[in-house]
C-alpha cells in the first residue's frame, strides 16, 4: 500500500517483457527472411525461457548468481529430455492466477457489494459511505496483488535452489552491505542498503531470493542483457521497449492508483459537510506521492534498459544520471514522498479505524477552524445526506466494475500459458 506505484509499474513492466519473450519464441528456432535471419539455438531458448520462470530471482545485491548456475544446470545439449521436464515443473510450481489472487479479489467484490446495498436501502448513512471510501482507496492493494499474480515467474526460489543442488550460504549485514555499495547508480545503492537491512529475516530458506516486487521489471532486463538471443539485433528489436511504450506503462501503472483515490476522494468531497476536509486531504497526498514514485521508478527501470551506445548518443539525457541530480531528485522529491506516503497509509488508516477523522472541524463545519457564524452539524440523516447518497453509490458502482475488470487479468495468464505447448525445446 505504501508503495503501491512502483509494486505496478515494475510488475507491468515484467509482464510485458514475459509476454514478447514467449511470443517471439514460437517458432524462432528456424530464420524466416530479413524479419529473423538467424534462428536461436537450443540453449538460447532455454535460457530465454530460463529468464521468464526465474527472472525474479535476485542477481544483484546477493553473493550467488542464479543465472549462471541455472545455465549450467539447464544444459540442454547434456540432457535435452530432463531440461524440458524441469522448466515446465518450475512453470508449475507458480501458484495459479485464481488460486493466489482470484478468492481474495471475489471477497473484496462481495464487501462493495454489500456497502452499497446497505446504501441504497438506508440512505444518508455517512459512516458506511465513509467506510465504502476507504475500502476503495484500499483497493490499491488489491490491484497490487493482482499484477503480482498474473506472472510467470515463482515467487519460491526454492524451486530454482532445487534444480541447482547447491547449499545456501548465509551472509551478515555487513556482507550484504558490502555488495550493496557495489551498485553504480545512486538509487540502487539505496535500494540495496533497504533490501540489505530488509533481508535480515529471509521468509524463503534457499540458496537464491527473490527480488522486491519494485525491483522486478529491473530484474528481469538484467537477466535479458546477459542472453544469447539479447545479442541477436532482430530479437532485441522486438523485446525492447520504445520511448512510447515506457510512457504507456507508467500512465496505465499510476491509473491503477489514480482511479481508486479519485473515487474514494469523490465519495469524502460529497460527503456533508460538502468540501475537502482531512479524509480527502489525506488521499490526495498519497495520490501525489505515488506519482512521484511511479515516475522515478519508470526514469530508473529506463536507465537500467539502456546500453552504453545509447548513453553516448543522447548524452543531453546522460547528464540527468550525474550524481548531483540524483541527491537533489531523493532530497527534493523521493524522501518527502516517502514521508508523505508511510504517513497518510499507517496514520490515515489508524485515524478512520479509531474515529480520529469524526472529531476534526471539519467533520462538523466544513472548515479546519471554527470561524463566526458556524453551524455544528448533529443530524447525519437529513435531506443533505440523503441526496449525497447517489454520488456514493455511483462510486462504489465505479468501483466494483473496475475491480471485476481488474479481476480478468488471469485471461492474460492463460494466453501466457497457452503459448508453451507450442515451444519447441528439442
Amino acid at each position: 500500500m505504501t508503495a503501491s506505484g512502483p509494486f505496478l509499474f515494475s510488475g507491468l513492466v515484467e509482464a510485458v517483457l514475459d509476454y514478447r519473450i514467449i511470443k517471439n519464441l514460437v517458432h524462432s528456432h528456424t530464420p524466416r527472411g530479413k524479419d529473423r535471419p538467424v534462428g536461436l539455438s537450443r540453449n538460447a531458448r532455454v535460457e530465454l525461457l530460463t529468464a521468464v520462470l526465474a527472472g525474479n530471482l535476485a542477481v544483484k545485491g546477493v553473493w550467488a548468481d542464479p543465472q549462471k548456475e541455472l545455465r549450467r544446470a539447464l544444459d540442454i545439449r547434456l540432457q535435452p529430455e530432463e531440461v524440458e521436464v524441469r522448466l515446465r515443473a518450475m512453470l508449475a510450481c507458480q501458484y495459479p492466477f485464481g488460486a493466489a489472487v482470484g478468492g481474495p479479489i471475489l471477497f473484496y467484490l462481495g464487501s462493495f457489494a454489500y456497502c452499497i446495498g446497505t446504501l441504497r436501502t438506508t440512505k444518508g448513512d455517512e459512516d458506511t459511505a465513509l467506510g465504502l471510501a476507504f475500502g476503495i482507496w484500499w483497493m490499491n492493494i488489491v490491484h497490487a496483488a493482482a499484477i503480482s499474480g498474473l506472472l510467470l515467474a515463482s515467487n519460491n526460489p526454492s524451486t530454482a535452489a532445487a534444480i541447482v543442488g547447491r547449499y545456501r550460504k548465509k551472509m551478515d549485514l555487513q556482507d550484504r552491505l558490502d555488495l550493496a555499495n557495489e551498485s553504480l547508480e545512486l538509487e540502487d545503492r539505496i535500494q540495496a542498503r533497504v533490501e540489505a537491512w530488509s533481508r535480515l529475516s529471509l521468509t524463503y530458506k534457499a540458496r537464491y531470493e527473490p527480488a522486491w516486487m519494485w525491483n522486478r521489471g529491473k530484474s528481469k532486463v538484467f537477466w535479458l542483457q546477459r542472453t544469447a538471443a539479447w545479442q541477436q539485433p532482430w530479437f532485441r528489436e522486438r523485446i525492447e521497449m520504445t520511448a512510447s511504450g515506457w510512457l504507456f506503462l507508467t500512465v496505465v501503472a499510476y491509473f491503477l492508483v489514480l482511479l481508486p483515490c479519485s473515487l474514494a476522494i469523490w465519495i469524502n468531497y460529497s460527503t456533508p459537510p460538502v468540501g475537502p476536509g482531512c479524509r480527502s486531504m489525506t488521499i490526495i497526498a498519497y495520490g501525489c506521492s505515488q506519482f512521484t514514485f511511479v515516475v522515478l521508478s519508470a526514469w530508473s527501470h529506463f536507465k537500467a534498459s539502456q546500453t552504453k551506445d545509447y548513453w553516448e548518443r543522447h548524452r543531453w539525457l546522460a547528464r540527468l544520471r550525474q550524481k548531483w541530480i540524483g541527491i537533489l531528485i531523493s532530497v527534493v522529491f523521493l524522501l518527502p514522498a516517502w514521508i508523505t506516503a508511510v504517513f497518510t497509509t499507517f496514520a490515515g488508516t489508524l485515524m478512520q479505524i479509531s474515529g480520529i477523522y469524526q472529531n476534526c472541524y471539519c467533520e462538523s463545519t466544513g472548515f479546519w477552524s471554527f470561524p463566526e457564524g458556524s453551524t455544528v452539524t448533529l443530524s447525519t440523516d437529513s435531506e443533505y445526506e440523503r441526496h449525497s447518497s447517489q454520488y456514493w453509490n455511483q462510486a462504489g458502482y465505479a468501483a466494483l466494475f473496475f475491480l471485476a475488470g481488474v479481476s480478468e487479468f488471469w485471461n492474460f495468464e492463460l494466453i501466457m500459458l497457452g503459448y508453451f505447448p507450442a515451444l519447441r525445446l528439442p
